[in-house]
């Protein structure tokens, strides 16, 4: 059977995880679910209305950086597409020790060290350090130049901001959002919102 691969989402994120894809010469269609966005062309690819998926021969991966909405079309394709493809930038490092799970995305100079465990449909993005035993759960976003810490553990679709840091050894519930520059210091409930040094739950 004759299978193609395509990302869905032609926005910021969509161009990032795009550029990562084609640098080692792969092919790959670009769909996006907004039809004004239709034949306009993204870093040489021409922009495709998403496409019924049903019964399809396509593998895919969801450029759409909003954690619960890349949830929710999880959920709404699963059982349409042949599966998720990860795209690791050449320019990351993954230890060999490492697990990314299907559906991930790593950005350029984005860290994974030794035996930590990402799981689907996360993003590790520019500069990300993810270090080692770290479990971060499905859905997760770890913004450009964010840093957790050995042996932290993240829920599902949690939110770490640009240049936050995760000190080592802390748990932080389902749904967090963390604010950009935040130094969490200790274990957060879920759905918390944390801001600031140290960080405090926001009201």
């Amino acid at each position: 059977m004759h299978t193609e691969h395509f990302i869905l989402g032609a926005g910021g994120h969509g161009k990032v995880v795009l550029d990562a894809y084609v640098r080692n010469g792969r092919t790959v269609r670009l769909f996006d679910n907004n039809s004004s966005r239709v034949g306009e062309i993204l870093l040489g690819h021409a922009i495709e209305l998403q496409p019924v998926l049903t019964g399809s021969s396509f593998y895919g991966h969801l450029a759409i950086g909003e954690n619960l909405t890349r949830r929710r079309l999880l959920a709404t394709f699963d059982n349409q597409v042949l599966g998720w493809f990860t795209v690791i930038h050449p320019h990351s490092s993954v230890a060999v020790s490492a697990q990314v799970a299907d559906g991930c995305f790593v950005a350029a100079y984005a860290v994974i060290g030794p035996d930590a465990i990402v799981g689907r449909s996360t993003i590790i993005n520019h500069g990300a350090i993810v270090d080692h035993d770290c479990r971060v759960g499905e859905c997760c976003h770890i913004a450009p130049n964010s840093t957790l810490g050995g042996g932290v553990t993240l829920g599902n679709e949690v939110l770490i901001g640009s240049g936050a840091v995760i000190l080592p050894g802390i748990c932080i519930g389902d749904g967090v959002r963390v604010g950009a520059g935040a130094v969490v210091t200790r274990n957060a409930p879920a759905g918390a919102v944390l801001v600031g040094v140290p960080a405090r739950i926001s009201l």
